[in-house]
């Protein structure tokens, strides 16, 4: 059963373009390089995000999204609670974004 995590960000006012490119960048790399500490290989299924460009009106400030899909609950709540290059990375994007929504689900199909 895969477990879709899906975080939506609103950087801070004032914060340079050349800033959220690069915090960006460092989301979509935690595909490679977060680690499962049983295998030592990289356990996210897949990551893909960017800046939102839709022209409905309705992302109550939000301007990036992102999309990270586990094979397991277990490996969406070792991500989220403890793999240490996702926390360090939390704690960066914490300094830099104003807001952040996440909303999860499992699906059989893909």
């Amino acid at each position: 059963m895969a477990v879709t995590h899906i975080v939506l960000f609103q950087f801070k006012s004032g914060v340079p373009s050349e800033v959220i490119s690069d915090m960006c960048a460092e989301v979509i790399a935690l595909k490679d390089n977060c680690i499962n500490p049983s295998t030592q290989k990289p356990y996210i299924k897949s990551f893909r995000g960017g800046q939102d460009h839709s022209p409905e009106g309705f992302q109550n400030g939000m301007t990036h999204a992102f999309v990270a899909v586990f094979e397991t609950l277990q490996d969406r709540d070792y991500y989220v609670s403890k793999d240490p290059v996702h926390l360090a990375l939390g704690k960066k994007l914490g300094e830099v974004v104003e807001k952040v929504q996440v909303i999860d689900f499992t699906s059989d199909q893909e």
